[in-house]
């Protein structure tokens, strides 16, 4: 009985050292917050597809529909809608910045400035090619979002106005969530890019609250153990 003990309080000591191990491995692997705003009702072309919007385009989302601070390293749009075709040609620059602007009045507020040095530019070059019905930017630098400061804004600039095939990326017409502009002419267009922000990063490690379940099952079944070879005993 002794001896099962002493092998019983080895094999735990064990446990608990790989157990304690993985669960700060995954605290500091957790995947970075993923946050999609928008839900598809309609479909446009307007920045990536077409060049009807003109030099600028810019979209504002609700702090709102961020839980908390969120460090950004990647943008998704999406392209479920109407499938295929493929982003235009061009050099694109895109910005993230904070704003105090409303949204309901976005889209028709030429007041606003277009761009002035307090963006921060996030991606530069040609759009990637679409891939799993998806424009995913992986950014040259991540933005430190604090929706406390105000709404989160971006900003794409393409000077060449590039052709491309067509391609159509998920709207939503928003409800005071979001809102976008172009610099073509002031129109009342109430409908922003359906947006993800971190959609697709560090997706296959579990969260904290994950690997605790995952030690408490582990738990039970040593204890299931310790039962069997104490019966045994």
């Amino acid at each position: 009985m002794r001896e099962a003990n002493e092998l019983w309080g080895h094999a735990v000591k064990r446990f608990l050292q790989a157990a304690g191990a993985a669960l700060v491995l995954g605290v500091f692997a957790a995947p970075a917050q993923a946050v999609v705003i928008g839900s598809a009702d309609s479909s446009n072309s307007i920045p990536f597809g077409s060049t009807l919007g003109g030099y600028y385009y810019q979209q504002i989302y609700s702090a709102a529909s961020f839980a908390s601070a969120i460090s950004i390293s990647e943008i998704s749009f999406y392209n479920s809608v109407t499938p295929g075709g493929a982003p235009r040609a061009g050099d694109f620059r895109v910005y993230l910045s904070t704003t105090s602007a409303d949204i309901a009045t976005f889209d028709t507020n030429t007041a606003l400035p277009w761009y002035d040095a307090s963006f921060t530019e996030v991606f530069s070059g040609a759009l990637p090619a679409l891939a799993g019905g998806r424009l995913d930017l992986t950014l040259s630098a991540s933005f430190n979002y604090d929706p406390s400061m105000g709404s989160l804004l971006l900003t794409v600039r393409e000077f060449t106005l590039g052709g491309g095939p067509g391609l159509f990326l998920d709207v939503y017409q928003n409800d005071g969530v979001t809102n976008s502009r172009f610099s073509a002419y002031p129109y009342d267009w109430n409908q922003g890019l359906v947006t993800g922000f971190n959609a697709t990063i560090g997706g296959a490690v579990p969260e904290p609250a994950t690997w605790a379940m995952m030690l408490i099952g582990f738990a039970g079944l040593g204890f299931a153990a310790r039962r069997k070879a104490l019966a045994a005993v």
